[in-house]
């Protein structure tokens, strides 16, 4: 069929056929029914076995909910070092100081770290938002990172060891790209969104020229807002679509018509597009699904849906990605089934119950008394605001905040990590105002505003 029609016609065969994943299924959150067959998976059923297991990271920067992905040597080379190679060549960055504003293990800061050393770019500072005693990493994770640092030194790469710098000392880190700048002539920090706007907020305070700095960001949308407070800082942004289970997929364009559009990185992914109810925001979209191509990737996913939709279209920009073959572009990209904020991201559905069943339980009230929205606030931060009837009484709100954190963070690693991440950037609030009614007057737990 590939032979015959092509990817993408083969894989739009495919998913009318039912050969796809929801990302529940995925997550193992619901069974896979496919006419009588019933299967009942969970993310690591996905896992590659062609492949070893030599380094682990858990998302809590592009696009799952805490996954924790097992990756080959290989495909950090193949996918991730290859794809900074290129990009930073695209960029003009090749000689740039560069330092990254990304979490420790089991975040994806270790990964990243080596991939970026493999492509000869070697971060001269790695600064993390999260300290270990904040999240409690498993022994593994504390050794994993430790052991990355001292034998990359031991083999000669100068590898920073990490620095905790909390999102509301972003002060810190704008300093030290001033001082980058005027010492080297320009600087780059690769870091989540909010956290790219945080820097760029805390220099303008203190009366910080931004020229010369460049932002690689990713982890959660880029809106108009957003885009805006960075370059009115006189800083230069390029996104990257990144989702742990497949890499790197998208490269930042350098001539855009949207504020976060992206190159599709079609030499390791392919994707189409298909329509979706999503139950919890009464409304249907054009969901991704994704397919992997490298032999080293450390999923084999089949038309899996990775949560995102979007617009994907053909044109000519004239830049250097487009010149390498890269030719569908992907923008406007938002998540249907999830939450994100501060580069945390978190499946809707985890949220869904406790907005329905714990905080009536916890708190009283009905499941209508309570809804989610995802917002940007005035300082383009974007912010968790929990809508709280007032007919459920009296609300100590940082019990609230807390319960919802304490909910969210069980279990693992990963998600100890990314709650830390919120509750550290002050992401939740509590507003009493009655939930917001769709158009068509339904009440949903979640509602995500549009950005601009």
């Amino acid at each position: 069929m590939v032979h015959s029609g092509g990817i993408e016609p083969t894989l739009r065969t495919l998913r009318k056929a039912g050969v796809y994943a929801s990302i529940e299924e995925f997550k193992g959150k619901k069974e896979l029914v496919r006419g009588d067959k019933v299967f009942k998976f969970k993310e690591s059923d996905f896992d590659n076995p062609l492949v070893s297991r030599h380094l682990d990271a858990s998302s809590g920067g592009t696009r799952s909910a805490g996954t924790r992905t097992a990756y080959d040597f290989e495909f950090l080379t193949e996918c991730w070092a290859c794809s900074d190679a290129v990009r930073f060549d695209a960029y003009g960055l090749t000689r740039v100081p560069l330092a990254m504003w990304v979490p420790i293990m089991p975040g994806c800061g270790p990964a990243w770290l080596l991939s970026l050393t493999k492509a000869n770019s070697v971060p001269v500072r790695w600064f993390s938002p999260v300290e270990k005693s904040g999240i409690r990493p498993s022994l593994r994770s504390r050794m994993g990172t430790n052991y990355i640092v001292h034998a990359g030194r031991v083999s000669g790469a100068k590898l920073p060891t990490p620095e905790y710098v909390a999102p509301s000392d972003a002060s810190v880190v704008a300093r030290w790209m001033a001082d980058t700048v005027s010492q080297s002539g320009g600087c780059c920090l690769g870091t989540y969104t909010s956290l790219a706007v945080r820097v760029c907020q805390a220099a303008r305070t203190d009366g910080i020229d931004m020229g010369g700095m460049v932002f690689i960001v990713g982890g959660e949308p880029i809106t108009v807002t957003k885009r805006s407070e960075i370059e009115s800082a006189g800083a230069v942004l390029y996104p990257d679509y990144t989702f742990m289970e497949a890499g790197l997929v998208g490269y930042g364009c350098i001539n855009p018509d949207a504020v976060d559009e992206v190159h599709l990185a079609m030499d390791t992914v392919a994707l189409v597009q298909y329509p979706r109810q999503v139950p919890h925001a009464g409304t249907s979209v054009d969901a991704f699904l994704f397919t992997t191509l490298l032999p080293s990737a450390p999923k084999m996913l089949l038309n899996l849906e990775s949560g995102d939709y979007g617009v994907v279209e053909e044109r000519q920009c004239g830049c250097k990605f487009e010149e390498l073959g890269l030719t569908q572009h992907v923008h406007t990209i938002r998540g249907f089934d999830k939450l994100s904020g501060e580069g945390v991201t978190f499946v809707g559905t985890d949220m869904v119950h406790i907005i329905e069943h714990l905080l009536p339980a916890r708190f009283g009230g009905s499941s209508t008394d309570y809804q989610m929205i995802e917002e940007e606030d005035e300082r383009a931060q974007t912010r968790m605001t929990l809508l709280a009837g007032p007919e459920v009484g009296h609300l100590d709100e940082g019990e609230v905040i807390r319960t919802i954190l304490d909910e969210l963070g069980k279990g693992t690693d990963g998600r100890r990590m990314m709650t830390r991440i919120w509750s550290d950037a002050k992401t939740f609030r509590v507003v009493r105002e009655h939930p917001v009614m769709t158009a068509t007057g339904k009440l949903l737990p979640l509602h995500i505003r549009k950005s601009k």
